[in-house]
């Protein structure tokens, strides 16, 4: 998985773009708008809280190898993980899902705007960061690992370089343009450089070579005589070795190029050659030149006394194609010219409406800015009673505590004493029961006594009455 990441002023400009591609689909993010014009409304949010921030919008797209896709809430769910990973945690952010090329991606619009504290999001190594949490990703959700560019020896165009060079080659494939695409002015110095570095050379040959062919080279010392590095200018176009890629910074030159380079050496004729570049390609180019006229001149001469003849014969028809050749040049200088014209006109018309772009947004920036300040207001007003609700809030929380822990008390309280009072009572019941149990013990005893008199009499009364009954039998 690729991916890129940048940063700039505008909301509206890279949700237009986002929503404008062929089959684009909004798939996510935490936010409530559906189309650019909603979205940008609603990024506003975030900018009233950093009015003095600058570049606020973060743009991230990541794209899988043309073999590999997922699905939107694998895509939403790895969305959200790498944002979080870059600091992103409370941010407002939606995603797009764009289906314009062989490669499955998405595109994340988010603010750099914390929403808790107004804060911008630290990015300090977020490139380095990007990389390590994309190999993470690859690896979690069993995705074909990409070399990270850091491991490569040269860097890769860019996304929006990628997408011009299709677009080029369909319109020449179409018509509609009279001449194939070119290759970005990077990939052009990356082979122009590895052509010049073929071969064994000492550090300031390469540079002189590189001179020769029109590309201006920059390089300098720290004062510990320690290399600060190497940039490049061609056509019009700056590279630091760097961004070209670890082959061509001066180190990786000595170490993927096999140049050779000796300070002590090579240092002053470096210094010399870069304080005077055009001088010095000028006067090794002539000398060069020399050589080569000398060699060719004596190469020549001896192969014309033997192919005088077959040279007059092409020369004749080196003629005849000249001539076809030259009517070709002019055709191809008329459609050059009408080129220029066209993209002359194309220059005019951008210019203009970037003009009334620029001013519709004023416009609406002067309309706009009265209401921003008075919700502003509003804000802050609503942000005092919130925080004034919030205080008596929390003076009737603690009054209600302090009163919990009263009542609290006072029924620990309560409790002792009610268990004070039934030990108490329970002390004079239980001696009033053994009172109690005694006398009845006694009354037992008594009633005892008193039945085993009425027993005895009992008995003498039946004994007596047996005897009378024996008497009155007998009589």
């Amino acid at each position: 998985m690729i991916g890129n990441q940048t940063k700039g002023r505008g909301f509206r400009g890279l949700l237009n773009y986002l929503e404008s591609q062929k089959d684009a689909k909004l798939i996510g993010g935490n936010m409530g708008g559906n189309n650019a014009r909603a979205l940008a409304r609603e990024f506003k949010i975030s900018r009233q809280l950093n009015p003095e921030a600058d570049r606020v919008v973060y743009h991230a797209s990541l794209s899988l190898p043309d073999n590999e896709q997922l699905d939107e809430p694998t895509w939403n769910e790895l969305a959200n993980r790498y944002l979080e990973e870059m600091g992103f945690d409370s941010n407002q952010y939606v995603v797009y899902r764009h289906s314009n090329t062989e490669h499955d991606h998405i595109h994340i619009c988010a603010s750099r705007i914390r929403l808790d504290n107004g804060k911008i999001v630290h990015d300090s190594w977020d490139y380095k960061r990007s990389e390590t949490i994309i190999r993470q990703l690859e690896r979690d959700y069993d995705l074909q690992q990409t070399q990270s560019s850091h491991e490569k020896l040269s860097r890769n165009p860019s996304i929006g370089q990628q997408k011009r060079l299709e677009r080029e080659q369909e319109e020449y494939i179409n018509g509609e343009r009279q001449t194939p695409q070119e290759r970005p002015i990077k990939q052009q110095l990356q082979e122009l450089i590895d052509c010049a570095t073929i071969d064994k050379l000492t550090m300031p040959q390469l540079l002189e070579r590189l001179q020769l062919q029109g590309v201006e080279v920059r390089h300098g010392l720290t004062r510990n005589g320690k290399s600060k590095g190497i940039s490049y200018s061609w056509n019009d176009q700056k590279f630091s070795g760097t961004s070209l890629g670890p082959a061509y910074t001066f180190p990786g030159l000595q170490k993927h190029k096999g140049i050779d380079y000796q300070p002590q050496r090579d240092d002053e004729l470096i210094e010399s050659l870069l304080k005077n570049p055009k001088e010095q390609a000028v006067e090794s180019q002539r000398f060069i030149n020399t050589i080569a006229d000398f060699i060719e001149q004596s190469v020549v001469e001896s192969a014309l006394v033997e192919t005088l003849p077959q040279l007059t014969e092409q020369l004749s028809a080196y003629q005849q194609q000249q001539e076809a050749g030259k009517t070709a040049f002019d055709d191809l200088g008329a459609a050059i010219v009408n080129e220029e014209q066209r993209l002359s006109s194309q220059r005019a018309v951008d210019a203009i409406s970037d003009f009334i772009e620029q001013s519709v947004v004023e416009s609406a920036l002067a309309e706009t800015l009265p209401q921003l300040t008075e919700q502003l207001s509003i804000y802050r007003q609503q942000l005092f009673r919130a925080k004034t609700a919030f205080n008596d809030f929390e003076t009737a929380l603690t009054t209600e505590l302090q009163s919990h822990a009263e009542k609290k008390a006072f029924l620990s309280i309560s409790d002792y004493i009610e268990q004070s009072a039934i030990e108490s009572a329970l002390t004079e019941t239980v001696l009033g029961l053994t009172e109690q149990l005694s006398q009845y013990r006694q009354q037992l005893v008594k009633d005892k006594t008193t039945f085993n008199d009425f027993d005895e009499a009992l008995t003498a009364e039946l004994q007596s009455h047996a005897d009378q009954k024996a008497n009155f039998i007998n009589l």
